[in-house]
């Protein structure tokens, strides 16, 4: 597994960059920020599945904040990825 550590800047993919998983801090750290995403997305979910009076979330920012969730899990999930042996 790759030792790299660092990251790209917030809003750009590092295509060279993976997670350490053998550094605990490192996987811990990106754990909590997949969670964060997918608690927002799935407030998102929920809140846009209620009547349409009790909707806080008007229909654009739902689907803003939607796309950006499924952008950065998609590079979240590359990242960590990437730091896997290649399959035989």
């Amino acid at each position: 597994m790759s030792d790299v550590t660092h990251q790209a800047p917030p809003g750009q993919e590092c295509v060279t960059c993976a997670l350490s998983w053998s550094d605990p801090k490192a996987a811990r750290q990106w754990l909590t920020g997949v969670q964060v995403l997918l608690d927002d997305a799935m407030a998102v979910m929920r809140d846009q599945m209620l009547p349409h009076r009790q909707r806080k979330l008007g229909h654009a920012e739902a689907e803003r904040i939607i796309r950006e969730a499924d952008r950065a899990l998609g590079h979240a999930l590359s990242y960590a990825a990437r730091s896997l042996p290649p399959s035989p």
